[in-house]
């Protein structure tokens, strides 16, 4: 199902049951994020591994789906705004990681700064499954995550 987030912040007791249910499972869930720029991937990162989740960060489309190919992760956040010097841009990375994933779950979300109507039409059409608008919250990622990992 292809979504993007419109909802409410969840309840802090949401997030915070949440956090123990991913802190005690016996698998971590692992999320590849890749954001050219270092700050905002440090934040993302940070964010993650603070949620309990396995994060993996890489700087560009092409480093994400080489990771990919060699394991698959769970989700993949990619900015989609960002200008790359060259390679692929961030909407070209829905279709090739669909393909990796084989029909094998794989929760992919476009990040960008722009909230306009047509960027988020722009990321569904393109193939990923949520379009968030930056700066994310940690309710916010926390809410979307527990509710489509599984």
């Amino acid at each position: 199902m292809k979504t993007d987030w419109h909802g409410k912040e969840p309840r802090p007791t949401a997030v915070k049951a949440t956090q123990r249910a991913v802190a005690h499972s016996a698998v971590r869930k692992q999320v590849l994020v890749a954001d050219p720029d270092d700050e905002a991937l440090t934040e993302l990162v940070n964010l993650l591994d603070s949620l309990g989740y396995e994060t993996i960060a890489v700087h560009s489309v092409e480093q994400a789906l080489e990771f990919a190919q060699q394991h698959l992760p769970d989700a993949v956040l990619v900015e989609i705004a960002a200008q790359q010097l060259e390679g692929l841009e961030g909407l070209d990375a829905a279709r090739p990681l669909r393909e990796l994933a084989g029909g094998s779950p794989l929760l992919l979300i476009a990040l960008t700064g722009w909230g306009q109507p047509q960027y988020r039409q722009m990321a569904l059409a393109a193939g990923f499954d949520v379009h968030l608008v930056k700066p994310i919250g940690v309710d916010q990622l926390s809410f979307l995550l527990s509710m489509t990992l599984v």
